[in-house]
């Protein structure tokens, strides 16, 4: 920090002191005028009280005395303000190097790497920004994103092992232009955490606008101490929501449509995955075949906590799940087999990067398990990248040997799509498809022009199991060789 700096704030923080000591004087006056309302409470409090007569008190001393309670309210106001600048900066100047104080650091420029210099090496974690940089899979067609994997010690590669330890840093460092990065962090930070900002390639993301005006400045660091709602997780360390945030936005309506059929083993735990979101608006449809295991005892259990339930016979998975969209009425969309789950915190993450990146599809990552929760068979991301969003790629969807089948795309668990591309794809699963009906959708959303954003949590969890229909072997090869050669030659059209 130069001297000319800190003049200028030196003679703020006296201005600021000074004020204080003013509003001191202020509050020894209206301590004074206080103490008659304190002895008309302390009288009515005796006389047995219930909620109605205090608030009743509380409006008539209001009106009895407004100068002395506006005045005392502007004390309060302009105390706590004057205050927390003055505890944000000197959190801003100091707390970065001291012992103890944990920091994330994103940034690999010299002005980072001075905020940091002499930080014990226990108290600090470096990871390369984004992505890192890793090399695509394929040479992408025209106007289409590349297939890549994140690089290992990179931001996006950390997250995805355990985006919940971000919580545990006072303070994230990354540059103003890392799209990537700041795309991963906005809405997974914390009301006490400081973002500083370097300023070293001259560049600035577009998200710097959201933060607003920093804490503090210097010419090449920009530190931000009160940061907006839209950057706060609204989730508490065991994945609930965390009222102080999650209160404080509209969240959009999500439709989540379940599909049942003799899966009674599964199905208790795959409602109670979707119920214990606590999401604020959720539309929660379930559609059962008629099942003969016991399955329609639980699905009475939970009636009340449905939007939504039709039991009855349907033509298969696609029928089933085309009633229940057709009801469905959220701006989000997803479904979830009976015997599948959500991972906690999953709609609120999906809520956050529709809000955030304006998209037509979010995904996640989607964990293989085996008969229970815990037993981990395999972990899910797409390849497509991580960050801003892109388009989803058409010609790499077509591409079957080489990236469906091998898993480059999605598990369907850990997809969402907004209402709009849903409707301009046609609006309906095909119902003469058994195994690849997702995969169709997918087709017919990427020929819609679909914006897709990949986030770096875990959104749900895909049970294998051998009462599955695509447990062994291949089954779905001859529905995808008929549909691609149905979609030869109208790539730009696949049937709806």
């Amino acid at each position: 920090m130069t001297k000319g700096n800190e003049q200028p704030r030196a003679a703020e923080e006296a201005a600021a002191a000074r004020e204080l000591a003013q509003l001191r004087k202020e509050t020894e006056i209206q301590a004074r005028e206080l103490a008659i309302l304190r002895w008309e409470i302390a009288a009515l409090m005796r006389a047995g009280p219930g909620p109605s007569r205090l608030t009743g008190l509380k409006y008539a001393l209001l009106r009895r005395f407004p100068a002395a309670a506006k005045r005392a309210a502007h004390v309060m106001r302009r105390a706590h303000n004057l205050l927390g600048v003055a505890r944000e900066r000197r959190t801003s100047r100091s707390e970065v190097g001291r012992a103890g104080h944990q920091t994330l650091l994103i940034d690999q420029s010299d002005a980072a790497k001075r905020l940091v210099a002499g930080q014990a090496p226990s108290d600090l974690t470096v990871v390369s920004p984004g992505a890192g940089p890793t090399r695509a899979l394929t040479v992408p067609q025209a106007g289409e994103p590349p297939l890549r994997e994140p690089s290992k010690g990179s931001l996006a590669d950390w997250l995805v092992e355990d985006a919940g330890r971000l919580r545990n840093f006072a303070t994230v460092i990354v540059e103003a232009g890392d799209d990537v990065s700041l795309a991963l962090l906005r809405g997974r930070l914390t009301a006490d955490q400081q973002l500083v900002l370097t300023h070293a390639t001259g560049t600035t993301s577009r998200l710097i606008a959201e933060l607003g005006a920093p804490t503090d400045k210097e010419a090449d660091i920009s530190r931000y101490s009160r940061l907006p709602v839209a950057w706060l997780d609204p989730l508490d360390a065991t994945l609930r929501p965390a009222p102080s945030v999650s209160t404080q936005r509209r969240w959009p309506k999500i439709s989540v449509v379940m599909v049942s059929f003799n899966q009674a083993a599964f199905l208790e735990e795959g409602i109670r995955s979707v119920l214990d979101q606590q999401y604020p608006d959720l539309e929660f449809i379930v559609i059962d075949a008629k099942s003969t295991d016991g399955s329609i005892d639980i699905l009475e259990k939970y009636r009340s906590r449905f939007s939504y339930l039709l039991i009855e016979k349907d033509k298969g998975q696609s029928d089933g799940l085309n009633k229940g969209f057709q009801r469905a009425t959220g701006e989000i969309l997803t479904w979830l087999n009976s015997d599948d789950l959500l991972e906690p915190g999953a709609l609120f993450r999906v809520a956050q990067a529709f809000d955030a990146h304006k998209v037509d599809m979010v995904v996640g990552g989607c964990r293989q398990i085996g008969l229970s929760r815990g037993d981990v068979l395999r972990n899910h991301h797409t390849r497509l990248p991580f960050g801003p969003p892109v388009a989803l790629p058409l010609g790499l969807l077509l591409d079957v040997d080489r990236f469906w089948l091998t898993a480059s795309f999605f598990y369907q668990p850990e997809v969402f799509f907004g209402r709009d591309i849903w409707l301009r794809s046609g609006g309906r699963l095909r119902t003469d498809l058994h195994y690849v009906l997702d995969y169709d959708l997918w087709v017919r959303m990427a020929a819609g022009h679909a914006t897709i954003v990949h986030i770096p949590e875990f959104l749900a969890c895909s049970r294998t199991h051998d009462q599955q229909k695509t447990t062994t072997g291949m089954p779905y090869l001859p529905e995808i060789q008929r549909l691609l050669k149905e979609y030869a030659g109208r790539l730009s059209g696949p049937p709806a």
